[in-house]
């Protein structure tokens, strides 16, 4: 692999709730070379191209053909923020031209576990790389200094977020983030005696999550809203700080009262380790996905 390895990015616009311009732009802060772009259409992806360039000051090419960019470009990794419901067609497509990938949440739904094992085996037999973004938990150092330091043992999780979506889909899109936390905080466990109160736009879900360590009583709630920047806060025992963010600008900071600590920009973060763990050759943690889709579909089960 080069210095500046070769990227491709699936899904590069912000439609709705799409990270792909921030990974990419932090992958090319991080000194990667965002070789491509890949949209569902010719025009898709020149607009992604143009949002990049004006946003960014980053130059890149488009395609609207996975397969074409793939064999033009020869990359040596591969990003996918497009929609969750192409995540596995993608992920088996990366995995076949060997190249490593960083795939945003949730990895592939709503696949069964047995299915995401072999997207995971198909990486971990050609020893590749697939990472799955987690923002939020680069947030917890930041929360730290806000606070003067993290709970040892957490015994209490609550977090709020505003997905733009509705129903069920709030669960696939949103419950992603909240497990990273409770995997950041506790490590691997399962989410037991979950329950789901929903009504209108609003959702409440709660759980026990077991973990090795003991367990924690947590919250989820979300309530949709379309305007950004969308309110969230988190919450671990009694410490709570909210995430405010300044527009233009896109500067984040997390706040608690008259206490404010600036975040660096959490994609940017995730982008910047992830070409960190290419470089020294770290394989793919087939354990801490496979939990992380255990999970979800432990949360997701209780909606049905």
């Amino acid at each position: 692999m080069s210095a500046a390895p070769r990227i491709i990015v699936i899904g590069a616009r912000s439609v709705r709730q799409g990270t792909g311009p921030f990974l990419a732009a932090g992958l090319s802060r991080a000194g990667a070379d965002v070789a491509a772009v890949v949209g569902t259409t010719e025009a898709s992806a020149a607009e992604a191209v143009t949002g990049l360039r004006r946003d960014w000051q980053l130059e890149t090419q488009g395609f609207a053909d996975l397969d074409r960019a793939l064999a033009q470009v020869e990359p040596d990794a591969v990003v996918i923020s497009s929609p969750w419901r192409f995540h596995a067609q993608h992920l088996e497509t990366v995995a076949a031209a060997g190249c490593h990938c960083l795939v945003e949440k949730p990895l592939a739904w709503p696949a069964s576990l047995a299915e995401v094992e072999q997207l995971v085996a198909m990486f971990r037999s050609h020893e590749l790389l697939l990472q799955q973004v987690a923002q939020w938990p680069t947030t917890l150092p930041a929360f730290a200094r806000l606070h003067g330091g993290l709970p040892e043992r957490p015994g209490r999780f609550i977090m709020r977020l505003s997905p733009l979506s509705i129903g069920e889909d709030m669960i696939t899109d949103s419950a992603p983030h909240f497990l990273s936390m409770l995997h950041a905080l506790a490590g691997p466990g399962d989410c037991e005696e979950v329950a789901i109160n929903h009504r209108d736009a609003q959702l409440a879900l709660s759980c026990h999550y077991r973990h090795a360590g003991g367990s924690i009583e947590a919250t989820l709630l979300l309530a949709t809203c379309a305007q950004r920047p969308r309110p969230a806060w988190y919450q671990v025992d009694a410490l709570r700080a909210d995430r405010e963010v300044t527009l233009p600008e896109y500067t984040q900071s997390l706040v608690c009262a008259e206490h404010r600590v600036e975040l660096e920009d959490p994609m940017h973060q995730v982008a910047a380790q992830f070409l960190q763990d290419l470089r020294s050759h770290r394989r793919t943690d087939g354990p801490a996905l496979l939990g992380a889709h255990r999970n979800l579909q432990q949360l997701a089960a209780a909606w049905r």
